[in-house]
């Protein structure tokens, strides 16, 4: 199944997430710390998040990236594992890969993992303002 297969219930995603915390889904990057801060009001720590839930929110974030960077596309489907859906980013100098739906997974967990940041820091990263770290070896 490609991504797009994978993506065709998005409005009813986003609308899941709408009811849910009471928040107008625009997509724009200032939504993500809207959605960060409903999460934590709705969904306190340690509340085992059901898969549909994860999915919605990852979508969410991904369909971010999508509609405000330019060159951002969702990757191939090629797994079993909803989670390993991605979102990719080319620039000359950088590249992106990204799996969305883990983070939201990670934030669920951890909520100093913000979205808002994870989007920012991938930004700047593509735009050289901070570097990766180099890999150990």
């Amino acid at each position: 199944m490609d991504s797009k297969g994978c993506l065709e219930p998005m409005p009813l995603l986003v609308s899941a997430i709408e009811l849910s915390l009471g928040v107008v889904c625009d997509f724009k990057p200032e939504s993500l710390k809207v959605i960060e801060t409903e999460i934590n009001r709705v969904y306190p720590i340690g509340n085992e998040p059901m898969l549909s839930t994860i999915i919605s929110y990852g979508v969410y974030l991904g369909e971010v990236f999508v509609r405000n960077v330019p060159g951002a596309f969702w990757g191939p489907y090629t797994g079993d594992d909803l989670l390993d859906l991605d979102i990719r980013i080319d620039r000359k100098e950088h590249s992106f890969v990204g799996y969305p739906l883990k983070r939201v997974l990670d934030f669920w967990f951890d909520r100093s993992l913000a979205l808002s940041v994870y989007y920012q820091m991938n930004l700047d990263m593509l735009d050289g303002v901070i570097q990766p770290e180099a890999s150990s070896a």
